[in-house]
């Protein structure tokens, strides 16, 4: 339907999709911002007051993305000393890492560093027409910065058309102090059940780490490296019913990892775009980081694609 037709059958968008914010009110979530962008179709929860990323995420009612025991916490509960980073990891189709460390601590940046519990400034909610499409717009700037030290700013900008099957996420990481500074970027995906079950497959992977099978008693994590070639890629997860895809660039975002934790409730399949495959100290003797100069930007660019199969 065009737009008139449309508006023919409802008194608002907003009984079909649209954007709606709310504030959770108990728990380790107590306070925290969150805005639902629902296409009719693809249901996702942003949260602003962490670092903009995506928890919940829902293809035609159902759940996509995985969430973690933790669930939601706010980011005034942030442990960032050694691996306590893990008690407020909710996991959700985005969970950002960065933007100074990635993987294991280093120093005093704990695991994946502090982007993702950092909470974002200057907020917008939008959505309106555009001849007969009705386009959806949530953007919001985190800033990681101390006194004497680094002073870098995430802008991110989440997009999606009332009725269409696939969101894009696009960051720009500019570095607003007057030194080099270096940067580290991961986007940790996190896909679960009932996309992730006995049966299902990782696509665009070697077939030697593809399937994907029932929960696992005492199973341990895998974290498998993925090395492309190509300049654009995509990768997804597909069962019986439904797929789920991520298409992205490799000129910002040169390296790929499986993360697939198939144990009893961490029963999850994380697919990883990120700049480099060193984390933690590796990324400081490696020298693996990005360098930004004074004022220079750094951006990239997601788009998350659902599909009925």
């Amino acid at each position: 339907m065009n737009r008139q037709e449309l508006m023919k059958h409802i008194g608002s968008v907003e009984q079909v999709g649209g954007l709606r914010e709310f504030t959770f009110d108990s728990g380790k979530a107590k306070g925290v911002r969150a805005i639902e962008l629902d296409t009719g179709n693809l249901c996702i929860t942003i949260l602003p007051d962490r670092g903009m990323d995506i928890a919940n995420a829902k293809f035609k009612g159902e759940a996509i993305s995985w969430i973690s025991k933790t669930g939601v916490v706010g980011p005034h509960h942030y442990e960032k000393d050694g691996f306590n980073w893990l008690r407020s990891f909710c996991g959700g189709l985005i969970t950002t890492c960065g933007l100074r460390n990635i993987g294991k601590p280093l120093g005093d940046m704990g695991l994946h560093g502090r982007i993702a519990n950092t909470p974002a400034e200057k907020v917008c909610v939008d959505a309106g027409w555009v001849g007969d499409e009705y386009i959806m717009k949530v953007s919001g700037e985190m800033r990681e910065s101390v006194v004497f030290g680094e002073n870098i700013t995430l802008k991110r900008v989440i997009t999606a058309k009332l009725f269409c099957d696939e969101i894009c996420v696009s960051d720009t990481i500019v570095n607003e102090g007057f030194k080099e500074e270096n940067i580290a970027l991961c986007y940790h995906c996190n896909f679960g059940y009932p996309l992730v079950k006995d049966g299902a497959k990782i696509i665009n992977v070697p077939a030697e780490v593809a399937d994907i099978t029932a929960p696992i008693h005492a199973k341990e994590e895998e974290c498998i490296p993925v090395h492309y070639t190509d300049d654009v890629m995509t990768v997804g997860i597909e069962n019986d019913t439904m797929g789920a895809y991520i298409t992205y660039k490799r000129d910002t975002l040169p390296d790929f990892l499986i993360w697939k934790m198939l144990g009893e409730s961490e029963y999850v399949v994380g697919l990883e775009p990120r700049t480099t495959a060193s984390g933690g100290e590796n990324i400081a003797k490696k020298n693996a980081y990005v360098v930004l100069k004074p004022f220079e930007e750094f951006k990239t660019s997601l788009k998350f694609e659902l599909k009925s199969r």
